[in-house]
């Protein structure tokens, strides 16, 4: 019996030893944010010996290895993410634009689910969990990374709803850290995700409301410019243009006030030094003037006071994310979100720790010495890593920590790196090792002087009660410095300690200045911002997280709301300064910090879990944006005439807004008093400056205009040349400038000129600056009315350095060229400007008196116009081509002003005055050769001007070097290069600038076989839009992907600025996206 007792079944040991097999050994799913990330980790958990196979995503691998963990054999299977894996979205029926109110959408259902292009991410995760007995998230550990790591787990539940789910927690990824965090797994955090849910839902809901809102209602009301443009809105990005629009407006305001200072200049040993009045400076110049000149008559002085004392400058604190954002921008002129994108590949590499942290404080346990002795091993920095190591680090700490992450350091030696990749590790080790350095040590030396006797005294003092004081006279002050350790300087090459050598004064001396003067200056403008400042203002407003700073800024570029003025400064762009001053004066404080600092505090609440109710957290803020939302409907009328006058359009398409631009200047006076300066002028101004010449099509006025982007920026005024130079911003100089019927829309004639055409401006009326030749531009009522002998003619500048064939040069952004361009037609065949044809007016029923006349007219030479007037022939605009009347050239695409064009978004306006300088024109030549003048130009045949080449044909069949027909946008022949690096357009030929490097234009142009045009008149060579028509109702959008045409016009190529009737596709574009303008010769 005792013996049956111990007998055990076969079948059940082999069931137990598997059991006992299950339980050694696990099956464990680990996913990381990032492909890179997962990589890495496996690798070091590995010990190199991972497996790679393929996931159902080509971009995210599983990595399959065995370890042991916690005691127990364990099988790791570790993948990725690629960051966010669902998206909060509307239910379908309220995701089309125009299927509901925006006011809905504060309400409307949402739910979050797969992006479409991550669906093979989450079947991986659900192929995978199956069989596996927990779960590891390594995601970054910030808190869009529990966010994604709480997404990465709902979708392995609902394959294995009761998986144990663990959290790894690191900072960097070095064998160190992640052995650390694989043996101390927690539980995930789910208040910061539910923190950043609340923020998604938010965002989405203001987002879409606002931004369907401004959209479609400005893309309505400014069809001419806003046609194709996305205006967004979000409670981020807005405040962060805000603070762009009103470090602007502190510029644009400011009112220089001068003041006067007293210097004293004292010279010993051949060195001068200046003495500073202690007074500072006064704003009264006749209160100046009386010190000044009481100095003049006392100028003897004596030395009061030498103090030396030691002088620090402090290293820096450790590198957090804020910081090293700005000083990415600021010392390796970065832009915030590449520096972030950098340091996030740096960090996966395992270069650095993480590099998105609140916390300037090493921690007391962290090993700094291990981290030094890495650094010894980069030449760059070995000696001074060394004596770090033999007195001891020495951290300079700061003042916050979020207790998750340390600060920024290197994990190991980058000398392998290159790029901006090299630059950006370089900046965080150096910065790594000054904070564990010593501050520079120096002397400063203080000398007071005091300025007010007559002459010198018959006995020298012999002690301190003899000095003068400041009853005796006037004190100055000079500081000098002598640095004594440059300690953390010698490797942290981003700061300057300048010295200033001081003479040798002694106590009690008296001094005779060499000089004393009185020296003027002027208050100056605060700076713009930089993108290291909005930064600033956004970390200390509480405008985002450290992580999303760099995204809030690239949004606002992205939409075009501010641009960068010398690649530096942060400017608003037309469209960004409407939208905010729209809202300003409804009252909204939508541009201030104040509503999103109040939603982020309550976000960090959340976290911490002193805000358990996220419902009623969002509600509250939901409620109220909506509030704004529904005022800002009722008021839109305010936004419509703020962008009314910042575009200098007339609102269209709405009932709620009334009157011209013109009749909104007390509007635009309380805003900004920045009315525009190129306005319109109605019929019945012919006799104001404004007036040009007369509608061909319909009699009324032809007005001078600048299509004024919605997304150029603004100048600061008339100093702004001064302050900051030119702008920068749209890659382009292109001013948009054209002449069209004041009647616009009804009537569409339309004359543009080239992009090589930087400003215009129309001649004050005088005999010497009418044309008298050009009649029939005059309607008989205007020449009746205000005695007018002909149109106005126009002032023109063009780009630095563009020249004409008739010697015009333009080596001065003031100087101008004076012609008219109804009658100057090598002035408008060289630039490619057409002036549109006068259609013909409808022939009376001939009377035998009318026929007489008629031949009468044929042999005198003359022709009639359709005012009635008659023209010579000789300078008659009308081709003996068939002429269309004007209802057949309205459907053509001919009268349409240009699309708006990305490329010159940021366009650049020149203010400058034109007093001083002498105007050219065509009929001024004869005074250059004799120099009549003051100034002088380059003649035809002068060595500076090169005629451009005469042509038969374009082919690829042989190469031109110096002889090609081809002119870039600088005038000059371009040169023919061959594409040699692989690819589809490996061996084709193409042409582009010959200037030297740093000195080209942005020209380009492919090559073609098919081209073999021939023509014998002058060339082309100018750089000019071609518009094109979309359709009826909105001519001037932008079209989509799609190529401007070019005309064929008696065997010749035209890129003029006025489109086509009879159009071929040319399908050559520049790098602009703009149609490339090729010159023909005959």
């Amino acid at each position: 019996m005792f013996l049956r007792c111990l007998s055990v079944p076969s079948i059940f040991c082999s069931h137990l030893t598997k059991s006992a097999i299950r339980k050694l050994t696990m099956k464990i799913l680990n996913v990381a944010e990032k492909n890179d990330a997962a990589k890495n980790i496996a690798e070091i958990l590995s010990r190199g010996g991972s497996r790679r196979r393929e996931g159902l995503s080509k971009f995210n691998k599983i990595y399959e290895f065995h370890m042991n963990l916690n005691g127990q054999n364990a099988i790791m299977l570790m993948t990725s993410v690629s960051g966010h894996l669902t998206n909060y979205d509307f239910l379908t029926n309220y995701k089309s634009w125009h299927s509901c109110d925006p006011m809905v959408l504060f309400d409307a259902p949402i739910a979050k689910h797969v992006l479409k292009d991550y669906e093979p991410i989450k079947q991986t995760l659900q192929r995978e969990i199956r069989g596996c007995q927990k779960l590891i998230i390594w995601t970054d550990c910030d808190r869009e990374g529990e966010n994604i790591g709480v997404e990465v787990i709902d979708a392995c539940r609902e394959v294995s709803p009761n998986i144990e789910v663990l959290r790894a927690r690191f900072s960097e990824i070095t064998p160190s850290a992640i052995h650390r965090a694989i043996n101390q797994l927690t539980t995930p955090d789910y208040n910061a995700s539910a923190a950043v849910d609340v923020r998604q839902e938010l965002d989405l809901r203001i987002g879409a409301a606002f931004t369907r809102f401004q959209t479609l209602r400005l893309r309505r009301v400014f069809p001419r410019a806003l046609s194709d443009q996305l205006i967004s809105y979000g409670s981020c990005q807005f405040p962060t243009l805000g603070f762009v629009v009103e470090r602007f407006r502190e510029v644009d305001r400011f009112v220089p006030e001068p003041f006067w200072r007293i210097v004293v200049t004292v010279s010993r040993n051949e060195k001068s030094t200046e003495f500073n009045w202690q007074r500072g400076r006064l704003f009264d110049q006749d209160c100046c003037r009386a010190y000044y000149e009481h100095l003049c008559q006392n100028r003897y002085g004596q030395i009061v006071e030498i103090n030396k004392r030691p002088k620090s400058k402090w290293r820096p604190t450790p590198l957090d994310t804020v910081e090293l954002e700005k000083l990415a921008s600021r010392k390796l002129r970065m832009g915030a979100k590449y520096a972030m994108q950098l340091a996030e590949r740096l960090y996966t590499k395992g270069f650095i720790s993480y590099p998105r942290t609140e916390t300037n404080i090493f921690p007391p346990d962290m090993d700094l010495k291990s981290l030094v002795r890495i650094q010894t091993e980069d030449s760059r920095w070995s000696g001074f890593a060394s004596r770090i190591l033999e007195r001891g680090p020495n951290p300079r700490n700061g003042k916050s920590t979020d207790k998750a992450h340390p600060p920024i350091h290197p994990l190991k030696t980058g000398g392998q790196l290159q790029g901006d990749e090299a630059r950006l590790y370089e900046l965080v080790a150096r910065h790594f090792l000054a904070c564990l350095s010593a501050d520079a040590e120096g002397a400063e030396t203080i000398v007071r002087l005091c300025v007010g006797k007559p002459s010198l005294p018959r006995t020298t003092p012999t002690n301190s009660s003899q000095l003068l004081t400041s009853e005796d006279g006037e004190m100055f002050e000079s500081k000098g410095l002598m640095i004594l350790a440059p300690n953390y300087l010698e490797i942290y090459i981003y700061d300057r300690w300048t010295e200033k050598d001081m003479p040798i004064f002694q106590l009690g001396e008296w001094i005779l200045p060499n000089n004393i003067e009185m020296v003027t200056g002027q208050t100056s403008p605060p700076p713009l911002l930089t993108e290291a400042d909005l930064i600033s203002l956004m970390d200390r407003h509480g405008i985002g997280t450290d992580a999303t700073h760099a995204e809030h800024i690239e949004t606002i570029k992205q939409r075009l709301y501010v641009g960068l003025e010398q690649n530096k400064f942060l400017v608003p762009g037309q469209l960004g300064m409407g939208l905010v001053e729209g809202y300003d004066s409804m009252g909204f404080d939508m541009s201030k910090p104040n509503l999103r600092s109040q939603f982020e505090a309550d976000l960090k609440l959340i976290c911490e879990g002193r805000r358990q109710k996220t419902v009623e957290v969002l509600r509250y803020h939901l409620s109220k944006y909506k509030e704004l939302f529904r005022i800002a409907i009722q008021q839109a009328s305010l936004l419509d005439r703020a962008l009314a006058i910042r575009l200098e359009q007339e609102a269209e398409n709405v009932r709620n807004i009334s009157g011209s631009v013109g009749e909104m200047a007390s509007f635009s006076s309380n805003i900004n008093n920045n009315t525009a300066s190129t306005g319109s002028s109605s019929q019945g101004n012919t006799g104001s400056a404004s007036f040009i010449a007369s509608c061909p099509a319909c009699r009324s006025d032809l007005v001078l205009r600048q299509k004024r982007s919605a997304l150029r920026p603004i100048t600061t005024g008339s100093n702004q040349s001064d302050n900051y130079g030119s702008m920068e911003i749209g890659q382009t100089n292109n001013g948009g400038w054209f002449l069209s019927c004041s009647s616009y829309p009804n009537c569409r004639y339309a004359i543009w000129f080239p992009d090589s055409v930087v400003h215009v401006r129309i001649l004050p009326e005088s005999n010497a600056t009418t044309c008298s030749q050009c009649t029939n531009y005059i309607s008989p009522s205007v020449i009746h009315s205000s005695n007018r002998s002909g149109p106005s003619k126009l002032g023109l500048r063009f780009r630095r350095n563009f020249h004409l064939p008739n010697g015009y040069f333009q080596d001065d952004d003031n100087k101008e060229y004076i012609t008219c361009i109804f009658c100057d037609e090598d002035f408008c065949r060289i630039l490619g400007i057409r002036i549109p044809p006068v259609p013909p007016t409808p022939t009376p029923t001939p009377t035998p008196a009318s026929v007489n006349n008629n031949n009468s007219t044929n042999n005198s030479s003359h022709s009639t116009n359709p005012f009635g007037t008659r023209t010579n022939q000789s300078r008659q605009m009308i081709t003996d081509q068939s002429v269309p009347t004007f209802q057949q050239t309205r459907s053509l695409s001919t009268l349409a002003p240009p699309p708006l064009s990305h490329t010159s978004a940021f366009s650049s306006l020149s203010t400058m005055n034109n007093d001083n300088y002498e105007p050219f024109s065509p009929n001024s030549l004869s005074n250059i050769s004799g120099n009549s003048t003051s100034r002088s130009f380059p003649s035809v045949s002068s060595t500076n001007f090169r005629s451009p080449p005469r042509t038969q044909s374009i082919d690829n069949e042989h190469d031109s070097d110096s002889n090609n027909n081809v002119l870039c946008n600088c005038g000059q022949p371009a040169i023919q290069l061959t594409v040699r690096k692989p690819g589809p357009n490996q061996g084709r030929l193409f042409y582009r600038c010959s200037g030297s490097t740093g000195n080209t234009c942005d020209f380009f142009l492919w090559k073609t076989s098919a081209t073999s045009l021939m023509d014998t008149n002058p060339p082309l060579y100018s750089s000019t839009q071609v518009p094109q028509r979309n359709n009826d109702t909105d001519i001037w959008s932008r079209p989509t992907n799609t190529f401007s045409s070019v005309n064929l016009t008696n065997d010749r190529l035209v890129t003029s600025g006025l489109g086509t009737s009879e159009s071929t596709s040319s399908g050559v574009v520049c790098r602009c996206g703009e149609p490339a303008k090729l010159w023909l010769g005959s």
